[in-house]
């Protein structure tokens, strides 16, 4: 791996956007930019976290940072060939290319936003690795978040209501970024998709639905208690809501974990 000259590195990051309009030849120009820094003495499980499913060249994080500022710029300008960009970086099974068509989409204008939203869809699939989905979540979707909110909540609802098992989970981690915005406020109408999901029993879920009331219960713990209290009480204390409320007494300030102990024990 060579060492890093950012005046150097940024340089070849504009060499790679120049054919960006031109997916086939930047994917064959993108394979040898990531080479010519791939890490060769990456070992699987020297740091952190687990080693990718995908093939990946282990770039340094600067590298990849630099390629994502440069796209970044000319998604924002070039829509269309930005998405055409980013379908064929997803067709290439390497971490860095999924990473980077993650990215891309990210950039463009979000509206219309069915374009964003099918992507995120069809790509998070039963295996996908957990950094790809997260990336596509907090990247891919990151301005229609931020700039569309209405129609991302829209599309949490829809994914959460959904009969299918994989379109829940991701509304469910879909939901992680919006409900730590402090300006979201529809909550009743997310926790009754909650309940629901709690009251399904589908074991799989289980995490994700931990995960957002963990991210609820630090936001607003006094409403999040409530919801639990009501939905254990309307349920004639089903088991499963009593496994969720127990599970997620540690999200609780003390006061509120001591009041929630008190209803499981009735």
């Amino acid at each position: 791996m060579p060492a890093i000259h950012p005046p150097r590195l940024k340089i070849q990051a504009d060499e790679l956007v120049q054919n960006a309009s031109d997916p086939e030849v930047f994917c064959r120009a993108y394979h040898q930019f990531l080479d010519s820094y791939a890490d060769r003495t990456f070992r699987p499980g020297k740091v952190g976290e687990p080693p990718p499913l995908l093939r990946a060249y282990q770039v340094p994080k600067p590298v990849s940072r630099a390629v994502d500022k440069q796209l970044g710029v000319w998604a924002g300008e070039y829509r269309a060939d930005a998405l055409n960009l980013a379908d064929a970086l997803w067709l290439q099974p390497i971490l860095e290319f999924r990473l980077t068509a993650a990215s891309v989409i990210g950039k463009i204008d979000p509206l219309p936003v069915k374009h964003i939203f099918s992507r995120v869809e069809t790509w998070i699939q039963p295996g996908t690795e957990e950094r790809l989905v997260k990336a596509l979540i907090n990247k891919g979707l990151g301005r229609v978040l931020v700039e569309t909110q209405d129609r991302y909540v829209k599309q949490v609802e829809t994914w959460l209501r959904s009969r299918s098992y994989e379109r829940n989970r991701l509304g469910l981690k879909a939901s992680y970024p919006l409900i730590e915005r402090r300006d979201f406020e529809d909550y009743p109408m997310f926790f009754m998709l909650l309940n629901r999901l709690m009251l399904a029993q589908e074991k799989p879920l289980r995490n994700e639905i931990l995960r957002v009331l963990e991210e609820m219960a630090s936001i607003i713990p006094g409403e999040t208690a409530f919801f639990l209290e009501n939905a254990l009480k309307s349920s004639g204390y089903n088991t499963q809501i009593a496994w969720y409320l127990r599970n997620s007494l540690d999200y609780f300030p003390d006061e509120t974990r001591s009041q929630l102990r008190e209803i499981l024990a009735r």
